[in-house]
């Protein structure tokens, strides 16, 4: 072979680049590229829980010494963060009160139903009993 036959043997350079994903099978089907995969990937995507429904809360005691951040889900009941709270700075559940928006906390409210957003204060105080 000469090297002209060689040279029209081979296969041009613009039928190489073809991309395989894009011609007909036997069926005559053509296979999806990856543009489109990625579509479809994006609609997995969006039917997972969105991020947003994490809430950041800041607990804070009554004095400002001592500030404790969470990160909770918005139907989370925050008795958990309470005895969590509770637990890490060696603390009885009933020895603090737990306060939003100058209402206590009570153990099955969630961040949802107080209408929480990020970055909200949870202030801590000293639980009083007695008296007369």
């Amino acid at each position: 072979m000469s090297s002209e036959e060689e040279a029209s043997a081979r296969p041009s350079t613009s039928e190489t680049n073809v991309p395989p994903h894009k011609e007909p099978n036997e069926q005559g089907a053509v296979a999806h590229g990856i543009g489109e995969a990625s579509s479809s990937a994006l609609q997995v995507f969006e039917e997972k829980t969105p991020v947003d429904d994490y809430i950041r809360l800041r607990v804070i005691t009554s004095d400002m010494t001592n500030e404790v951040h969470f990160r909770v889900k918005a139907g989370t009941a925050l008795g958990r963060l309470k005895r969590s709270y509770c637990t890490r700075l060696g603390f009885q559940h009933e020895e603090l009160r737990f306060v939003f928006d100058g209402h206590r906390i009570i153990d099955e409210d969630t961040p949802k139903s107080l209408n929480m957003v990020n970055d909200d204060v949870i202030e801590i105080y000293q639980e009083r009993t007695g008296g007369m």
